[in-house]
C-alpha cells in the first residue's frame, strides 16, 4: 500500500482530483459572490444600449412607424426586452407585452406618482432606470424611460429572473460536470502517467541492476525528452561503469597473481637458500675435514696425500659446477638478454652432443639407440638447445639401469620438432612427477650424491623451454623413463 502511496500514477491522479475539485470549488464561490452583480449590470447595459438606439431611430429624419415596430418586435423576441413607444399626447403608438392601459397607468405611478415599491438605480436629464420588485412576487424588472425631444415617452423593461435559483441550477451543473470531469480526468490521468512512468520504471529497473553490477539491461525508448535523454546518460554511465570495473577487475586479478608470484618467489626463495645452505654444507665439510687432515699430517706417505687432495678437488669441483648451473638458471629466470635465434639442424646438433658423451656411455656399459628424423631446421640459440639436450642424456646416463639401454627419438611435424630421451631403470614415483622440475628437487638424494648431481639440471631445462615458449615432459614407461621436449618454430 505504502508503494503505491508513494507512485507516480497515484500522485499525478491525486494532482488531477484536487486542481478539478479546487476550480469547481472556485467556480461556485465566484458564481455565488459575483455572478447577480454581473447580470444586472449586463442587463444594465443591454437595456441602455437598446434605449439609445430606439431613440436614434425615432428621431431620425427617414423615421418610419414600421421600422420602430420592427425594432421593438425583434428587441422582444431576442433579449424579452418590453417596449412602449407613446407620443406626445400621451397615445400609445406601440407597445410588446402590455395592453394600452396598463402601460399608461405604470407610467404616471413611476413619473408622477413615485411608487413605493419603485427604486431609482439611475437618473438623468435623457432616461430613468428603476427596479420594479414586489414583495408577492419572485422576479423584479428593469425599467428604463425617458422623454424624447418630440416629446415623445419611451419605456423599456427586462425581467430579470430568480438570481438566487440560476445560481443554485448553474452551481449543481457546475458541479455535475466537475464530476464527470474528475472521473474522465484520473482516467486519463492514468494512461498518461502509465506512458510516462513505463520509461521511469525501465530506467529504475536499469539503475537498480547497475547497483547490483549488472551492466547488461539497456534503455530502449527512442524519445528526445528529458526522460530519454536520462536514458542514454544512463547508458552512457552503464558502458563506462561496466569498462572500468571490468578494468579494476582485470587490476586487481593481475594484482592478486603478482602478490601470489612473490609470494611463491619467496617460498621458493627461502627453499632455495636452504636447499643451496644444504648441497654446500656436505661439500665444505668434506673439504674442512681433509684439509685439517693435512694440516695436521694424519698420514705422511704420498699416497694418502693425494688421495686427501683428490677428495678437497673433487669436492670443490662439485661445488663450482653447481655454483656455474645456478648463475646460468638465475640468469634464464632473471635475465633480460634478448633471445638470439640460430638456424640449427637438429640430428646433426643432437648426434654431435651423443658423441661427445660417447666415453662415458661405454664405460658404464650403456647402449645408445638414435632415431634421426628426416633433416629439420631448428630455430633456438645454440648454447641454450644444447643445455637441454646435455642435461636429459646426462640424467638418463645417471639413471640407466636395468638392460642398460638409452634411445633417443626425434620427431619433426610441419612447423615443430619433438625430441624424446629414453632410459631403462626404474620409473619416478608419481608423487615426485611434478617436483622434480623444481630447484635442487632430488628424488633420491643418495644416488644424486653418488653420481654427483644437484637438482638443477631439470630446472633450467624448464627455465630455458618456458623462455622460448617449448613443451616438455616426462613419462613412466614400462621398464623405463621418457623425458621429451618440443620446439616449435
Amino acid at each position: 500500500m505504502g508503494k503505491k502511496i508513494h507512485s507516480l500514477k497515484f500522485r499525478l491522479s491525486l494532482i488531477m482530483a484536487a486542481v478539478i475539485t479546487i476550480v469547481v470549488v472556485l467556480i461556485c464561490v465566484f458564481n455565488y459572490a459575483f455572478f447577480e452583480k454581473y447580470y444586472i449590470n449586463d442587463r444594465l447595459k443591454l437595456l441602455k444600449n437598446s434605449y439609445n438606439e430606439m431613440k436614434e431611430l425615432c428621431l431620425s429624419d427617414d423615421y418610419k412607424i414600421d421600422d420602430v415596430k420592427e425594432f421593438i418586435s425583434k428587441k422582444d423576441s431576442l433579449y424579452g426586452i418590453k417596449t412602449t413607444y407613446i407620443d406626445n399626447k400621451w397615445n400609445v403608438v406601440f407597445s410588446s407585452g402590455m395592453n394600452d392601459k396598463d402601460t399608461i397607468v405604470f407610467f404616471q405611478d413611476m413619473i408622477f406618482n413615485k411608487a413605493p415599491y419603485i427604486e431609482v438605480i439611475e437618473e438623468n436629464k435623457e432616461y430613468s432606470i428603476v427596479s420594479n420588485s414586489p414583495d408577492n412576487q419572485s422576479f423584479s424588472f428593469l425599467v428604463i424611460f425617458g422623454t424624447l425631444e418630440d416629446g415623445s415617452q419611451v419605456l423599456m423593461q427586462i425581467t430579470l429572473d430568480s438570481i438566487e435559483e440560476n445560481v443554485t441550477i448553474f452551481n449543481r451543473f457546475v458541479q455535475i460536470v466537475g464530476l464527470g470531469m474528475l472521473i474522465i480526468g484520473i482516467i486519463v490521468v492514468h494512461f498518461i502517467s502509465v506512458r510516462f512512468t513505463k520509461p521511469i520504471n525501465e530506467l529504475s529497473e536499469i539503475a537498480g541492476k547497475m547497483s547490483e553490477l549488472d551492466f547488461g539491461a539497456k534503455y530502449t525508448g527512442t524519445d528526445n525528452s528529458e526522460i530519454g535523454i536520462l536514458g542514454r546518460s544512463m547508458n552512457t554511465l552503464s558502458t563506462e561503469l561496466e569498462k572500468n570495473i571490468n578494468e579494476l577487475k582485470e587490476a586487481n586479478i593481475q594484482l592478486q597473481k603478482d602478490i601470489e608470484i612473490k609470494e611463491q618467489n619467496e617460498e621458493m626463495r627461502k627453499e632455495f637458500l636452504s636447499n643451496v645452505s644444504h648441497e654446500l654444507k656436505t661439500p665444505l665439510a668434506i673439504i674442512q675435514g681433509y684439509a685439517e687432515g693435512l694440516k695436521e699430517g694424519v698420514n705422511d706417505d704420498r699416497e694418502s696425500l693425494e688421495y686427501y687432495c683428490d677428495v678437497i678437488m673433487d669436492e670443490t669441483t662439485k661445488m663450482n659446477a653447481m655454483v656455474k648451473k645456478l648463475l646460468t638458471l638465475n640468469e634464464l629466470e632473471f635475465g633480460n638478454e634478448p633471445i638470439v635465434l640460430d638456424d640449427i639442424e637438429i640430428n646433426d646438433f643432437i648426434g654431435g652432443i651423443i658423441k661427445s658423451n660417447s666415453l662415458r656411455m661405454e664405460q658404464k656399459g650403456i647402449k645408445l639407440i638414435f632415431e634421426k628424423c628426416d633433416e629439420f631446421i631448428v630455430k633456438m640459440d645454440c648454447m641454450q638447445l644444447e643445455e637441454v639436450v646435455a642435461n636429459y642424456l646426462s640424467n638418463a646416463i645417471n639413471h640407466c639401469a636395468g638392460d642398460k639401454q638409452i634411445r633417443i627419438t626425434i620427431k619433426a611435424e610441419e612447423n615443430s620438432v619433438i625430441v624424446y630421451v629414453y632410459n631403462t631403470g626404474e620409473n619416478i614415483p608419481d608423487e615426485d612427477i611434478e617436483r622434480i622440475w623444481e630447484k635442487l628437487y632430488k628424488v633420491d638424494k643418495a644416488r644424486t650424491r653418488e653420481y654427483g648431481g644437484n637438482g638443477i639440471g631439470l630446472s633450467i631445462v624448464k627455465a630455458i623451454m618456458d623462455k622460448n615458449n617449448g613443451e616438455y615432459g616426462v613419462n613412466n614407461l614400462p621398464n623405463g623413463v621418457e623425458f621429451w621436449f618440443k620446439i616449435n618454430n
